[in-house]
C-alpha cells in the first residue's frame, strides 16, 4: 500500500493496530510508520528529561527537514532559506525511511558493543535502556527428546545478550 503524504501517523498506527492479530515482526509495518512520521506535519511527540520529566514537544517531521536542509545546503551551495524551502516541499520515501530503520539497527548493535548502555525511550511513563552482556559457554542440561523423560548434557556456544532495562521515570513517582 503506497503511503500518501495526506495519511496521518494516527491513521497509520490505527490501520496497523486493526489488522494486527499477533505481535510479530513486520518491516513494512515499520517502513510505514518511519515515513508517516517525517512526512506528517502534525504529528508531535513529547520530549522528557531524565530528571525533569515532560521539557517540551518536538516534529519528527521538521527535525527531517532540518536534516535534509543542511544535506541540501552543504551539497548544492544554495542558501539555508531555499535549501530548507526544497526540503518542506520534500515527500519522505520508504527507501528513505528504510535506510533510516536500517542505520538505526547498526547504530544500536555498534554503539552497544561498546558496553555502554543507551536510552532509547523517554515518555510521560517509562524510561527504557539498552545493553549489550557477553554469555560465556555453559553445560545446561535439557529434555532428551530421544528418549522420553530423560535429560541430557549440552554446552551452549558463547553469544551476546541484549539487554532492556524499563523502569518508572523518577519524575513519574508519587513522592510527597
Amino acid at each position: 500500500m503506497e503511503l500518501s503524504k495526506s495519511r496521518s501517523l494516527n491513521e497509520v498506527l490505527s490501520d496497523i493496530k486493526s489488522r494486527t492479530k499477533q505481535v510479530s515482526i513486520n518491516k513494512v509495518d515499520e517502513v510505514e510508520v518511519m515515513r508517516a512520521m517525517l512526512n506528517d506535519k502534525e504529528f508531535t511527540i513529547g520530549v522528557y528529561d531524565k530528571s525533569m520529566g515532560y521539557i517540551g514537544q518536538k516534529s519528527p517531521h521538521n527535525e527531517a527537514v532540518k536534516f535534509a536542509k543542511d544535506i541540501i545546503a552543504g551539497s548544492t551551495g544554495l542558501d539555508t532559506k531555499d535549501a530548507e524551502q526544497l526540503a518542506e516541499d520534500y515527500e519522505w520515501t520508504k527507501k528513505n525511511s528504510n535506510f533510516l530503520l536500517s542505520n538505526m539497527r547498526d547504530f544500536l548493535y555498534v554503539y552497544t558493543g561498546t558496553g555502554r548502555k543507551i536510552n532509547i525511550m523517554q515518555s510521560a511513563d517509562t524510561e527504557a535502556c539498552l545493553y549489550t552482556k557477553e554469555i560465556k559457554s555453559t553445560n545446561k542440561c535439557i529434555p532428551d527428546k530421544d528418549n522420553p523423560g530423560k535429560i541430557k548434557q549440552v554446552v551452549t556456544s558463547p553469544y551476546t545478550k541484549l539487554v532492556s532495562v524499563t523502569k518508572c521515570p523518577k519524575y513519574n513517582t508519587n513522592e510527597d
